[in-house]
């Protein structure tokens, strides 16, 4: 018996049942639908471009049914899915294309122009998106049997290092298997439930969260390309979606939304929420509502759903990302390889069905992270003394802008290696709309740039979520005796100044 091929599965069970939707064109597919065209498309994939077991397919475009069926083709060839972020520079996306040697990258319409620049750079077989479900509607409906593999990888994410390059993070159809269980089980997710997915698909969050565990019990997921404050407000409360995923970038832009003064949702059990800090102002406000949010935790290389706060528990342990969740063995060990005490901070660790096996093309960075069968996350927390986690911090020096991971090591590279600045040090400060944002100090601004100016030109290198919201010029940084750079020091600085700017208000 194959347990990973729910499609199948579902279209027998219930093959009228609406499964998914696009709102941006109105299109509906049925389990049955979606099952048949995977087939067809899975069936085009191995006669037109020899697509085997193993082979990678990378995918620039934004999420919608037709990314998910898709997925499905890929998932039963024993393919494996690459999304690349859209939002990414043509120097980044060349690096991932380069690095994963796609057998075929399929492309939506609008990102056609990053892919002719990009074959300027590096040849590839490509595909518009639409035009390949045209092709593949005249194929056979017969599925070729297969069985889908535990231990096949089934995605590549990319996600940003400390050294500045982005590391493909295999995923495979366990991890999928067990975080869906543990999902499903922590929210309670039926076959009644249907969301609305406004996450894009470069993240996985946008298919490991809500999407896939949704679809595995048979509930109905609804697509959104772009999320738009109002848009999201109002189909929610329009429709019958039980469920909404989102990082609290979102959910900001939406309390500050004027629609959100009337906005009335009583079918929605609750929001859940990652990715970032969470306010509390913000839990409070949406509270307000009777709208409850479940914070968790997860990162690419796990699960991603590690831990989840309980909806009952969000107002009294306000701030916790929850508990560990059902099918997941952690420990958390302080700088001595011990295992903390409640109330001590020590770094989390995981092991177990829902940790990757490893990074593409990177097996020394795979030993580095994964030892003894135990995935060091590079994270901080803390655990109470009735089991609720805390996050601390990050080990690394990574912070999270709006929903995406930046590395100030790739901003400070960019900056000294375009000879811009002889010194600098980027830093991730509280934002109110982005959750962090970057602060970059500089020493000796080379080239006599604005602050305006600099920016401007950081365009050229970074893409723009990664370009420093605020610049301050220094004659010197601050640095320990050691030589190394005293961040908390320029935390502090950051916060000098904000007073002193509000006190001249």
């Amino acid at each position: 018996m194959n347990y990973f091929d729910w499609i199948g599965k579902w279209s027998v069970y219930t093959p009228d049942k609406k499964g998914v939707a696009s709102v941006d064109t109105g299109a509906s597919y049925t389990y049955k639908e979606l099952n048949d065209l995977s087939i067809r498309l899975e069936n085009h994939l191995r006669i037109e471009y020899s697509i085997e077991k193993g082979d990678r397919i990378a995918v620039l475009a934004s999420h919608s049914p037709e990314y998910l069926i898709l997925f499905i083709a890929a998932q039963r060839m024993g393919a494996i899915l690459v999304p690349l972020n859209y939002r990414a520079l043509v120097s980044e996306l060349e690096y991932c294309i380069k690095d994963v040697e796609p057998s075929l990258v399929i492309f939506e319409k609008a990102y056609q122009a990053k892919t002719v620049q990009l074959r300027e750079k590096v040849y590839f077989n490509q595909i518009e998106i639409s035009q390949i479900f045209k092709a593949s509607s005249r194929e056979n409906s017969e599925a070729i049997p297969a069985e889908i593999e535990p231990e096949q990888p089934v995605f590549i994410f990319y996600t940003s290092g400390t050294t500045g390059k982005p590391k493909g993070v295999l995923y495979t159809n366990r991890m999928l298997f067990w975080n869906s269980l543990n999902t499903s089980v922590q929210l309670e997710i039926t076959s009644a439930d249907f969301t609305l997915n406004a996450l894009p698909p470069y993240h996985t969050s946008g298919w490991n969260v809500l999407l896939l565990p949704m679809l595995h019990r048979g509930a109905r997921v609804d697509f959104l390309k772009a999320f738009k404050p109002k848009k999201v407000l109002d189909y929610i409360e329009n429709n019958s979606i039980s469920l909404f995923l989102a990082i609290p970038t979102m959910l900001r832009m939406m309390v500050k939304h004027q629609a959100f003064q009337n906005f009335k949702a009583p079918q929605l059990k609750y929001i859940v929420v990652g990715g970032e800090d969470l306010s509390i102002s913000i839990i409070d406000k949406w509270a307000e509502k009777g709208i409850l949010l479940r914070q968790g935790y997860g990162l690419t290389e796990a699960g991603p759903c590690i831990t989840s706060l309980h909806h009952h528990d969000a107002l009294w342990k306000k701030g916790s990302i929850g508990k560990p969740n059902f099918y997941v063995d952690y420990k958390i060990l302080n700088d001595e390889d011990r295992e903390v005490m409640a109330g001590e901070a020590g770094e989390l660790y995981l092991s177990g069905n829902i940790v990757t096996p490893g990074y593409w093309n990177n097996s020394a960075y795979t030993l580095e992270k994964i030892k003894d069968g135990w995935f060091q996350t590079g994270d901080i927390v803390r655990i109470d003394s009735e089991g609720f986690l805390y996050m601390v911090g990050r080990k690394n020096q990574m912070f999270i802008s709006g929903g995406e991971n930046i590395y100030p090591l790739e901003v400070e590279n960019v900056l000294l290696k375009k000879n811009l600045v002889k010194e600098a040090a980027v830093i991730g400060v509280e934002d109110e709309n982005w959750g962090e944002a970057g602060v970059a100090f500089l020493v000796g601004n080379i080239q006599k740039l604005t602050e305006e100016e600099l920016q401007e030109k950081l365009k050229d290198y970074l893409a723009s979520y990664k370009i420093p919201r605020h610049i301050v010029f220094l004659n010197s940084l601050p640095k320990s005796g050691i030589g190394k750079i005293d961040r908390k020091k320029l935390k502090k600085m950051y916060k000098l100044l904000q007073d002193e700017k509000k006190n001249i208000i």
